[in-house]
């Protein structure tokens, strides 16, 4: 969401270096939110009068967010740089730059549809605290 709008208002080059800049920071954000949602879940499991299975299906949900956002934090996103570098490689013979822009651009739809996916796990994950039963006194 925020990516179309810098490639808008910034020059391919400096949005894509931008971009570069930022998402490491973006996936050590979210794994640190993973880690930190995992640690919270742990004493609710234990402690909490809800449903065990409740918040064994949470951390599920936190665990898969957590990987998720892992994967494009690692090792898509290093793919994705060094295929950039080769997309942009003056010294790259052209078919190869022409199949390290298709490269490219496949594992940048799967970037996007991991990170998807992890918002919407995040969002499942949240609408299941929100829900509780209640407990009769």
């Amino acid at each position: 969401m925020v990516a179309p709008g810098i490639f808008r208002n910034l020059e391919r080059g400096q949005a894509g270096n931008l971009l570069a800049h930022l998402f490491p920071q973006y996936y050590w954000v979210g794994t640190l939110c993973g880690i930190t949602a995992l640690a919270a879940l742990v004493p609710l499991f234990l402690f909490d009068s809800g449903s065990r299975g409740s918040r064994l299906f949470q951390s599920a949900l936190v665990a898969l967010m957590l990987a998720g956002n892992l994967y494009a934090g690692t090792i898509l996103e290093e793919r994705i740089h060094r295929l950039r570098d080769e997309r942009n490689s003056s010294t790259v013979r052209e078919a190869a730059r022409e199949e390290a822009r298709g490269a490219f651009d496949r594992l940048q739809r799967r970037s996007v549809g991991v990170n998807l996916t992890v918002l919407g796990l995040g969002g499942v994950a949240l609408a299941t605290m929100a829900t509780r039963k209640r407990i009769p006194a």
